[in-house]
């Protein structure tokens, strides 16, 4: 074979794996059918608005805001029960107040009135109130007339109190956003650095301390259980040059964390504090949807509060995260722009 026809098919060969390289690529980048529904403040209609996006068709549902948002500057929050539960939602308006919604119909099916309490010198102040998967109970941490510290209840949405504490001693200044309910009613949280599963009424059922990794720290930490009730995602601040919020996930009844998400070279290296916020389990438990969200020490308010929703999937390994264009980012049908949420994140089926 001559050295010209050799070096044509040399070429003809490099272009050829060229081209599948890219088509390989292009197949890495395709975005994947994700199911189900994000609720949240997306900031593509109206401030302060509150979406249920179907992430299949990018179908956008407003959300029924209450009468106190209306008149406010403000967002009411949303908070999901367990996706395989009632499909009751909770809204939580700017003064407290909070409504049982039906998820489907958006009726209100109870509501909890602070006012009538706090004229009778109660004020429960709930910190975090998440519904149960039957919809008839809550679960978070409140602090009564700020007299002492945050304490974790459990409560019938009639205000009947089943837990008004945890039997350990923990700082729970900073732990509550760690808690969660499971599909069969039980609930998990973070005392410290021990897991704990208890059941409404009836106390602890098991407890695992787990083995955080060094330079990590529970303080300020998240939770989120997965639909089947066996993990639960953790957001924990990691000291490094500058703090970073990084995800994790635990098997319930098992001490070992696993690094969900690491930040790229050029986020280590750089001098925003960034952590992951809002993350939450897709309704079949194969993805983890979040928010990187920071400030830089350097520039004084500096905050953005609008970012786009990345997706990891759930697979057992470790991804690079905060690219110039991040792979993981949502883009929903005929929107160029990824989705971005303003606030917290739930994820329905």
């Amino acid at each position: 074979m001559s050295r010209p026809e050799l070096t044509r098919r040399t070429l003809l060969l490099a272009l050829l794996l060229s081209s599948f390289a890219s088509q390989a690529a292009d197949m890495r980048r395709s975005p994947p059918v994700l199911p189900g529904r994000l609720l949240i403040e997306d900031g593509r209609q109206q401030a302060f608005e509150t979406s249920l996006v179907e992430l299949s068709s990018g179908k956008t549902q407003r959300m029924p805001r209450s009468e106190i948002a209306k008149g406010q500057t403000s967002a009411d929050t949303w908070a999901a029960g367990h996706p395989a539960g009632s499909g009751t939602l909770l809204r939580t308006d700017p003064l407290g107040n909070l409504a049982f919604m039906d998820g489907r119909t958006m009726d209100v099916l109870a509501a909890i009135n602070l006012v009538p309490l706090r004229e009778r010198g109660l004020d429960p102040q709930f910190r975090s109130a998440i519904p149960s998967p039957d919809g008839k109970y809550l679960l978070g941490y409140w602090q009564p007339n700020q007299e002492g510290k945050p304490r974790l209840f459990v409560i019938g949405r009639e205000l009947k109190l089943i837990e008004n504490d945890s039997p350990l001693r923990y700082p729970t200044q900073g732990a509550t956003h760690a808690l969660d309910w499971l599909p069969d009613g039980r609930y998990v949280y973070l005392a410290g650095n021990a897991l704990v599963v208890a059941r409404p009424g009836e106390g602890i059922i098991s407890q695992t301390r787990l083995e955080i990794p060094g330079g990590a720290d529970v303080e300020g930490a998240s939770l989120k259980a997965s639909p089947d009730g066996k993990h639960v995602i953790l957001t924990l601040e990691t000291q490094a040059r500058v703090p970073l919020g990084l995800l994790y996930a635990a098997r319930i009844g098992d001490s070992k964390l696993q690094l969900l998400t690491q930040p790229s070279a050029g986020i280590a290296n750089g001098s925003v504090r960034l952590s992951v916020q809002g993350a939450a389990w897709s309704p079949d438990g194969r993805w983890i949807a979040f928010v990187m969200r920071g400030i830089n020490p350097g520039t004084p308010g500096y905050y953005q509060a609008c970012q786009p929703v990345q997706v990891i999937p759930f697979d057992g390994a470790t991804h690079i995260i905060g690219g110039a264009e991040d792979r993981y980012s949502i883009h929903l049908p005929r929107d160029s722009k990824p989705l971005a949420a303003c606030g917290r994140i739930n994820w329905l089926p």
